[in-house]
């Protein structure tokens, strides 16, 4: 194990829409030719705001 992926642990359950590096969050559909991918990021960049505050009151 590197000392970058002993990092990147951490001993808890994910938050939504959390990647697998710890508070980075993603949001939207960015699949190719997704014709929801608009809507899909306004709604979802919206609760992944949520999701930075809950973060960042952890760290």
């Amino acid at each position: 194990m590197t000392s970058l992926q002993k990092n990147l642990e951490i001993k808890r359950d994910p938050h939504l829409l959390e990647t697998s590096i710890p508070g980075v969050f993603s949001a939207g559909d960015v699949r190719s030719g997704a014709m929801n991918r608009v809507a899909s990021a306004v709604g979802e960049g919206a609760m992944s705001i949520s999701m930075v505050h809950k973060y960042l009151e952890e760290i």
